[in-house]
């Protein structure tokens, strides 16, 4: 994948998990990747995003409410392919 992406970060996997559901549920596609150690070490886990997908997947949660994330965007070159 080419370009940035955004990165959502949690404060625990269970949150991580429930976003990845709420995220597929909605079509947007998402790659689980570990978090940087840069960035947190709250949660091991982060979302990683298509730029295409950054602003779609903030309304959806948006909308879910109750979901506690923190975005980082944009975010280096995107490693995994989506």
């Amino acid at each position: 994948m080419d370009g940035f992406a955004g990165l959502l970060t949690f404060d625990t996997t269970n949150m991580a998990l429930k976003t990845e559901r709420l995220l597929k549920d909605a079509g947007i596609t998402c790659a689980v990747i570990p978090t940087p150690l840069e960035i947190t070490a709250e949660c091991g886990i982060s979302l990683l995003l298509k730029e295409e997908w950054v602003e779609k997947a903030k309304d959806a949660l948006d909308s879910a409410g109750r979901v506690d994330f923190t975005l980082v965007y944009p975010f280096g070159r995107a490693r995994p392919e989506l």
